[in-house]
C-alpha cells in the first residue's frame, strides 16, 4: 500500500469485520451473515424501486388520495360493509 492510503487491513481489524485477503494480505472481500446479505438485497430492491417512475407516481397518488378528515373510521367501515357469509343458507 502507498504511504497516503489508510491501512485498510487495520481498519477492518478494528471494526471486527470478517474479510477475505489475497496472497499479499490485501482485503478483497467481506463476508456477510445470511441476515446481513438479505438486508443488503432488500436495500438493493429499495434502491431499484426508488428509480421506477411508475412506482413513484403511484406513491405520490396514494399519499395525496384522501385527507384524514374525509376518511371514515374503521368501526364505521365495519358497520357499512356487508358480511361475507350473509348468503349462507341455514
Amino acid at each position: 500500500m502507498t504511504e497516503n492510503s489508510p491501512d485498510i487491513v487495520e481498519i477492518l481489524r478494528e471494526q471486527g469485520a470478517r474479510y477475505v485477503v489475497d496472497a499479499e494480505n490485501r482485503p478483497v472481500a467481506v463476508l456477510l451473515s445470511l441476515e446481513e446479505y438479505e438486508h443488503y438485497l432488500d436495500l438493493l430492491d429499495d434502491e431499484q424501486d426508488s428509480r421506477d417512475p411508475e412506482l413513484k407516481a403511484r406513491l405520490v397518488q396514494a399519499a395525496d388520495r384522501l385527507d384524514a378528515q374525509d376518511r371514515i373510521s374503521f368501526r364505521d367501515y365495519l358497520h357499512q360493509r356487508r358480511a361475507a357469509d350473509e348468503n349462507v343458507s341455514r
